[in-house]
């Protein structure tokens, strides 16, 4: 009897100690196994997450962005006019040209002849009648008085011995050899010799050149 009672208390030992060893097998890490817990043995490739959340703004902005709807083109309301801009150039200031003060003619109470004048361009000059000017003068129309020669002027009377005026004028006059602003004023007839200086802008001695060309007023 005692000895099926050492043979069953050995048979539950080693059944207790196969046990243990079957739970310690199961519970125990061992070299080169992997768990659930430990690191994949294998190299993954990294990603800058910068990067990759730019990647993600991006593309979420991108699916955000409504499609693109054709505009309506919206009839004017009658009535209502589109204003009109009118450009307008702005005015250039022109040079103004500053005419000339002409001396105003008026009859003297004596002249005297200048060179290259004679009795007959005074008279036409200050409108006198002719005969009473050659009488107030003893002169006639052959005389030819010298330079210098002081003659009265009527203070009556006016010409009537045909049109004062020789040429027409305003004019252009070339200047000749010989022609003084007097000369030029008898071929004229009824020009004054200071207004044709005062156009012209001649100064005394009223000094001319052959070849200008004056402005007669």
């Amino acid at each position: 009897m005692k000895k099926n009672l050492f043979v069953v208390a050995l048979i539950s030992i080693l059944v207790v100690v196969s046990m243990a060893a079957c739970t310690r097998s199961a519970t125990t890490k061992q070299p080169g196994e992997a768990t659930a817990t430990s690191e994949i043995p294998f190299p993954i490739s990294t990603v800058d997450p910068n990067q990759r959340l730019t990647e993600i703004v991006q593309q979420t902005q991108a699916a955000q962005q409504p499609t693109a709807q054709p505009q309506e083109i919206t009839p004017e309301t009658p009535g209502e006019a589109t204003p009109i801009i009118v450009v307008t150039d702005t005015p250039v200031p022109q040079p103004t040209t500053t005419l000339p003060v002409l001396p105003t003619l008026s009859r003297p109470e004596t002249y005297t002849l200048q060179k290259g004048e004679w009795p007959i361009c005074i008279a036409r000059r200050y409108n006198l009648d002719l005969n009473s000017f050659f009488s107030a003068n003893n002169l006639n129309m052959n005389s030819r008085p010298a330079e210098g020669t002081v003659l009265k002027i009527p203070a009556t009377g006016t010409w009537s011995s045909g049109p004062r005026a020789l040429k027409a004028h305003p004019a252009d006059y070339t200047v000749k050899a010989g022609d003084t602003i007097y000369s030029i004023a008898c071929d004229f007839g009824d020009v004054d010799p200071l207004a044709i200086a005062a156009a012209n802008n001649l100064q005394a001695p009223y000094t001319l050149k052959v070849g200008d060309v004056l402005r007669i007023p």
